[in-house]
């Protein structure tokens, strides 16, 4: 199906006028998120991917849980992505002092030829959190800005990629794995669709939404009752917290199956942020960091 940027652009702008009214959310913090999305939903809508069959992992291996393409296959346009990562910056530079800091030191890295970003993509997409790491203690005052750029200016065109991988799945099959069945990746976050609250899960790498299994922790496979729990907060109605007793990982959920709020994973993740101290509080952890780089 053909992105519709039309009522993408409407979704969020509702879902950025609810991200608002958060106060727990520092204004200039949300003021950057709302730009950073609104350019990525600008190059989303000029992503035009073609994926053919013989790219893709054989379809008995993928059945058996492969990724029908591996993360550091997916094809990418660097004159795009440096494209978006240089208007990226320019909103950093334009944001907090400690940013704008930050940011002249990774662009006189550039300048210097010290930071290649095709090495940097190349890192990311390998998923080597190591690289982003040690380049951060080069940027004390915001030590996850470059795993930012890197992942925000790449995301419009992985997005692209993990939908038209996907197309070639069977239409509303439950994928029995917790990863994602296009790169393999772990989930992002969760939500329930429709009247039976379907599960449907977003990839942390990809953004693809995927249907998967009701009851089961989508980080370690483990599907029994008893080690797996919830909970919530009156504070953040249509957000729940699954955690898995097993291998101490949990997950957000959001159920607005009841309410008139719009859903955008990755806006809902930065919502609600509460529920992540809560979870972290209780000796829980989530295997993946948050589209915005923590």
């Amino acid at each position: 199906m053909p992105f519709d940027a039309a009522k993408a652009s409407k979704l969020l702008e509702k879902k950025l006028a609810s991200l608002s009214r958060k106060t727990v959310l520092p204004a200039p913090m949300l003021a950057l998120v709302a730009a950073t999305a609104r350019a990525q939903l600008a190059a989303r809508a000029t992503e035009s991917v073609e994926i053919t069959p013989e790219t893709l992992e054989d379809v008995e291996r993928f059945l058996r849980g492969a990724p029908r393409l591996a993360r550091d296959a997916f094809p990418v346009d660097m004159a795009r992505m440096e494209a978006l990562f240089d208007e990226l910056a320019g909103l950093v530079t334009a944001s907090e002092p400690h940013l704008a800091e930050a940011m002249t030191v990774i662009a006189a890295a550039r300048a210097a030829g010290e930071l290649d970003l095709a090495t940097a993509v190349r890192q990311h997409l390998a998923g080597d959190d190591g690289f982003f790491a040690a380049f951060g203690e080069r940027t004390p005052s915001a030590p996850r800005l470059l795993n930012f750029l890197v992942q925000a200016a790449l995301a419009p065109r992985l997005a692209a990629v993990g939908e038209a991988v996907h197309a070639r799945f069977p239409e509303d099959r439950t994928w029995i794995f917790g990863q994602c069945p296009a790169c393999a990746s772990p989930p992002l976050m969760a939500r329930l669709v429709g009247k039976e609250g379907a599960r449907h899960l977003t990839c942390s790498f990809c953004q693809l939404e995927y249907r998967a299994k009701r009851l089961m922790c989508p980080y370690c496979g483990e599907e029994d009752p008893k080690q797996l729990e919830v909970f919530s907060a009156a504070e953040e109605p249509g957000y729940f917290v699954h955690v898995c007793l097993s291998c101490k990982c949990y997950i957000k959920t959001t159920d607005f199956r009841e309410f008139d709020r719009p859903s955008i994973p990755v806006l809902d993740d930065l919502e609600s942020l509460t529920l992540d101290m809560a979870a972290r509080g209780q000796g829980y952890n989530r295997p993946v960091l948050s589209a915005w780089g923590f």
